[in-house]
């Protein structure tokens, strides 16, 4: 996870504005829904000082129970995350900088359910 930056490689500055939790959520809520998701972009702004074309992203979140995995897709990467004993979820992948990521929850049964949430696709 390293961005070419005036011919020079660097490594971002992954930020966040949430803390980690202590205990992990009741996780008997809908499948659709991740708890305590949070988003985070890094990337180098462009030559003339603009937003980057493409960042790295981070997706953390809690999922319901029976959740199996997690699958993100951005146009420029996917990746499948497993769900950890608590429910606990964490991603990492490229993405256009403005590109809404879609997800979709695995369950043990093979459903596939996408998550519905205003950052989200």
């Amino acid at each position: 996870m390293v961005n070419e930056v005036d011919g020079q490689w660097e490594t971002p500055q992954m930020m966040t504005v949430g803390e980690l939790p202590r205990a992990a959520p009741d996780r008997d809520f809908r499948p659709s829904f991740i708890q305590r998701l949070e988003i985070s972009r890094t990337g180098p702004p462009s030559a003339d000082g603009n937003p980057p074309d493409s960042s790295w992203i981070t997706i953390s979140g809690f999922v319901a129970s029976g959740a199996r995995s997690i699958a993100i897709t951005t146009s420029l990467d996917e990746f499948v995350a497993d769900v950890a004993d608590d429910g606990f979820i964490l991603a990492v992948l490229r993405s256009p900088w403005r590109q809404k990521p879609s997800v979709i929850v695995v369950m043990g049964d093979d459903r596939r359910i996408p998550c519905a949430h205003p950052s989200l696709a």
